[in-house]
């Protein structure tokens, strides 16, 4: 699959998530991203690497609080450990702003309707759920609240 195949495959599976939503016609605009907004307040950006094939999803959740930037970003970064928090997503900060991202990217060929459906899904819930954790307005749940993995225990050091 080129990038181009690539590209019409989302632009196919856009449009079907966008016939059972509501939304028909849904696609990639000329830039090849397609924004998804949601109760007015998060934002999905959905696109094609052409360099991989991959479909990438993200949002950008909260702007990085200055005065409290290392207890929010400890907290984040728990959530990243083995993707406990963001379900398979993963966090980062934009180079050029502090702007917390939650990103998740699937090869564009395996995914089908209920797969972008699903994948969109995820993303909401995980970006609302962080959105006042990466902001500095909620604190980060309590240990009891963290799923436990079985690599925590593995790890030593």
């Amino acid at each position: 699959m080129d990038s181009g195949e690539a590209r019409a495959k989302l632009d196919e599976l856009l449009k079907q998530f966008g016939t059972t939503t509501g939304v028909p016609g849904l696609a990639t605009e000329e830039n090849g991203v397609c924004v998804l907004v949601f109760d007015g307040r998060t934002r999905l950006y959905l696109l094609v690497d052409h360099t991989t094939e991959t479909l990438v999803v993200w949002s950008t959740i909260a702007a990085l609080p200055t005065d409290k930037a290392e207890a929010t970003l400890r907290a984040l970064m728990q959530a990243n450990l083995f993707w406990t928090g963001t379900q398979g997503a993963t966090l980062g900060l934009m180079p050029d702003s502090d702007n917390v991202v939650l990103a998740i990217r699937r090869p564009v060929d395996g995914v089908d309707s209920e797969g972008l459906r699903d994948l969109i899904e995820l993303m909401v819930e995980r970006a609302e759920a962080l959105a006042p954790i990466a902001g500095g307005q909620a604190p980060p749940p309590a240990d009891t609240e963290r799923t436990a993995t079985p690599f925590t225990s593995a790890i030593r050091g």
